[in-house]
């Protein structure tokens, strides 16, 4: 989902795992009438989607840099602060594979059954770098386009601390949305062989590049 407030001149851009329905439902709450907050997948009670359609264009849960700056303006997009969340490769693609296997909404009928290995050999992992990245027109490489590149590890210390210092004082983050999505447990971290992990890591080797985390 994306959150935009233009009081405290910040964009928040979702990524795929990285605890971003949490972030939004608990961000909503410290942010004025004024703000945009697109919807959650699933609904979650009590969290109330504003100002995501204007000028017949609609602002999905999973906009990128370009289709915010589209909704809001290249000029008014140029002065906000981008803010997104990235996680360590492999443990983003474990909690994709469980969300994908155990996930009611996303697999509601359980016909989705591939194994770990499977998952991997699929490699349609949640590169995320089109979100908060964009190629540049002349030479075709990826330039970051977020401000702060937050790791999913630090969430906890590092965001409330950058939305203190934008002007939103007192965040914490409370909310643990699709937390059971990782029940029951088909995977761990000493499942990974090698060359599953090195697989990864090449699929992921250019946002590792552009936000220099995971390196």
């Amino acid at each position: 989902m994306a959150v935009i407030s233009f009081q405290h001149r910040f964009v928040f851009i979702k990524t795929r795992k990285t605890a971003g329905t949490s972030i939004e439902i608990d961000l909503a709450g410290h942010l004025d009438p004024g703000a945009v907050i697109t919807p959650v997948e699933p609904a979650v009670e009590g969290h109330e989607p504003r100002h995501h359609v204007r000028g017949g264009r609609t602002l999905t849960a999973h906009a990128g840099c370009a289709e915010i700056r589209d909704f809001i303006g290249a000029e008014l997009f140029a002065g906000m602060a981008v803010i997104c969340v990235e996680r360590e490769p492999v443990d983003k693609c474990l909690s994709h594979f469980h969300m994908k296997r155990n996930s009611p909404y996303h697999n509601p009928h359980g016909a989705w059954r591939r194994d770990w290995a499977g998952y991997c050999e699929d490699g349609a992992f949640p590169v995320d770098i089109a979100r908060y990245a964009e190629r540049d027109p002349q030479t075709g490489r990826w330039r970051r386009r977020a401000d702060h590149v937050i790791a999913w590890e630090r969430v906890d210390e590092d965001l409330p601390a950058l939305l203190a210092a934008l002007g939103v004082p007192g965040f914490r983050l409370t909310t643990r949305a699709k937390a059971e999505y990782r029940t029951p447990v088909l995977a761990g971290p000493d499942d990974v062989t090698p060359a599953q992990r090195r697989r990864i890591y090449d699929a992921f080797a250019d946002s590792r590049s552009v936000t220099g985390l995971y390196i």
